[in-house]
C-alpha cells in the first residue's frame, strides 16, 4: 500500500532508525534500556526494544500540513509546552570540553532492520541490541535512525536539505537525539545500502546478510550545539536532550530525490526558543 502525500490526509516522512515508534509515545510507554554488555531482555526472554511501527494499515493521526490534523492541532504538549523542538539556533554559549562533554560513539555493525512507518511518516532503521553512545560518561542505547526533509533544527534561520536523527534511550528511558545535517554532494555509500532495502509502506524488513554501522552516518568532526527540547511528533514529550552536529554528511541529488519518492516536507515548524540556553562546542 502506498502512502504518498495526499492533501488533508497524509504527508509522509522517512526515517532510518529513528524515532522508534516509542519516540512518538510517552516515556512511560517505552521500555528502559539496560546498561549491559548483552541485549536487554524481557522477563519472557524477548529482546527489549520499542515497537517497530509496522502496521497493516496507513492511518496517520497527524499531518505536517496545516489542517484539522496539522501542527497547530497536534495533541499532547505540542502546543502548550515551553521547551519544544525543533528550534532556530541563533545565540549560543561556546564552551570547551570539559565542562561540555564530548560525545563518545561506540556503535557496532548490526543486521539491517528497516521499517516503513507510514502512520508516522517515517522510514527508520532499528537497532534492537545495545549499541552505545556515552555523553558525560552516561550510556544511552541507540534505538533507531530517522530521516527528515528538510532538516528540522535550523542554524541562523537556515535548515539543511535533509537531516538524520539518531534516537537514543537512557536506562531511565529518557531521550537523547543527535541530529546530523545532510547537504547535497557525493553519493553516500551507507545511504545507498539503506535505500536499496526500503520496505513497502507499513512493513518491516530484516536483512541478516546486510550489516549497517551507524558510525558510517556521522561526520568526522563531532562538534555540536546542545539544548533541551522535545520530540518533534505528537505528543511532543519534553525533557529530550538534543545534540545538533555542526558538520554535515553528504548525499547525492539522486539519493535525496529517491527519499522524496516516499516522504517529503516532514520537518515540524520551528518552535519558540523561549530564551533557552544553547551550548556550542568550541
Amino acid at each position: 500500500m502506498s502512502c504518498n502525500r495526499v492533501p488533508g490526509i497524509c504527508l509522509l516522512a522517512f526515517s532510518v532508525l529513528c524515532f522508534p515508534a516509542c519516540i512518538h509515545a510517552t516515556p512511560d510507554d517505552c521500555q528502559a534500556a539496560q546498561p549491559s554488555e548483552k541485549p536487554a531482555q524481557h522477563q519472557h526472554g524477548h529482546q527489549m526494544n520499542t515497537p517497530s511501527g509496522a502496521s497493516d494499515k496507513c492511518e496517520p493521526r497527524f499531518t505536517y500540513e496545516e489542517g484539522p490534523q496539522g501542527p497547530s492541532h497536534w495533541e499532547g504538549v505540542c502546543n502548550t509546552g515551553h521547551t519544544q523542538a525543533p528550534i532556530d539556533i541563533t545565540k549560543t554559549e561556546k564552551m570547551t570540553s570539559p565542562p561540555l562533554a564530548p560525545l563518545e560513539f561506540h556503535y557496532q555493525p548490526a543486521d539491517l532492520d528497516m521499517v516503513n512507518d507510514c502512520n508516522k511518516y517515517l522510514i527508520k532503521v532499528r537497532f534492537p541490541g545495545n549499541l552505545w553512545l556515552k555523553e558525560a560518561r552516561k550510556p544511552y542505547r541507540l534505538s533507531e535512525i530517522d530521516f527528515h526533509e528538510p532538516g528540522e533544527n535550523a542554524v541562523n534561520g537556515k535548515r539543511p536539505p535533509m537531516s538524520l536523527q539518531l534516537v537514543h534511550l537512557s536506562p531511565e528511558s529518557t531521550f537523547l537525539i543527535i541530529e546530523v545535517p545532510i547537504v547535497v554532494g557525493k553519493e553516500n555509500p551507507a545511504i545507498k545500502i539503506l535505500w536499496e532495502h526500503i520496505p513497502d509502506s507499513g512493513k518491516e524488513q530484516v536483512t541478516k546478510d546486510v550489516k549497517i554501522n551507524a558510525m558510517d552516518l556521522l561526520p568526522a568532526d563531532h562538534g555540536y550545539y546542545s539544548f533541551r527540547g522535545s520530540l518533534t511528533n505528537p505528543i511532543c514529550n519534553e525533557g529530550v536532550a538534543w545534540f545538533v552536529l555542526k558538520n554535515p554528511i553528504e548525499m547525492s541529488e539522486a539519493q535525496i530525490a529517491e527519499y522524496k519518492k516516499h516522504y517529503h516536507n516532514t520537518a515540524r515548524p520551528l518552535q519558540p526558543a523561549n530564551d533557552r540556553p544553547v551550548s556550542e562546542t568550541k
